[in-house]
């Protein structure tokens, strides 16, 4: 792991100007990795109030010196014991830091806090560095959970 600068997590951002920015850049890559595109509107729309508590919650990751936001992540409640992750990026300049995983870390305490059993993740096969992380961190393959997604591949560990 890299030498990194100190970060924060700010939980409840759902609706703020640096989330938007976060998901504008982390959709930008989609498409640019995915092949034939990636299109949000074809996905399961996740509204503020889908990642707002009592439903979910929306986290950003910052650099403690700059405030720079390099990492984004969100919870989802699927049902009283599924909690799904979603929206989980990090800035591609601040990769191979450990970023992912303090994030992921930090996502799954707060699937603990509201009481659920299971965390759930959705991806796409070309988001390979992803699933090799959830695999390393025990997630298993289980059935889709998304009405509508472009995603195929889905994973879920008991935590």
């Amino acid at each position: 792991m890299n030498s990194t600068a100190p970060v924060r997590i700010v939980e409840g951002q759902a609706a703020s100007e640096h989330t938007l920015a976060a998901l504008g850049a982390y959709f930008s890559e989609l498409d640019h990795r995915i092949d034939g595109g990636f299109d949000p509107e074809l996905t399961e729309v996740t509204g503020p109030e889908d990642v707002t508590p009592p439903h979910g919650d929306f986290f950003l990751m910052t650099d403690l010196v700059t405030g720079e936001v390099i990492a984004c992540g969100a919870v989802r409640r699927i049902d009283d014991d599924r909690v799904e992750l979603r929206r989980i990026w990090v800035a591609p300049e601040h990769r191979g830091r450990g970023h992912a995983r303090t994030l992921v870390r930090a996502l799954e305490n707060k699937v603990r806090s509201f009481g659920a059993s299971t965390a759930v993740v959705s991806l796409n096969p070309e988001m390979t560095e992803g699933i090799a992380m959830f695999r390393n961190r025990g997630y298993e393959p289980v059935e889709s959970f998304h009405r509508d997604t472009t995603a195929s591949v889905f994973l879920g560990r008991v935590l």
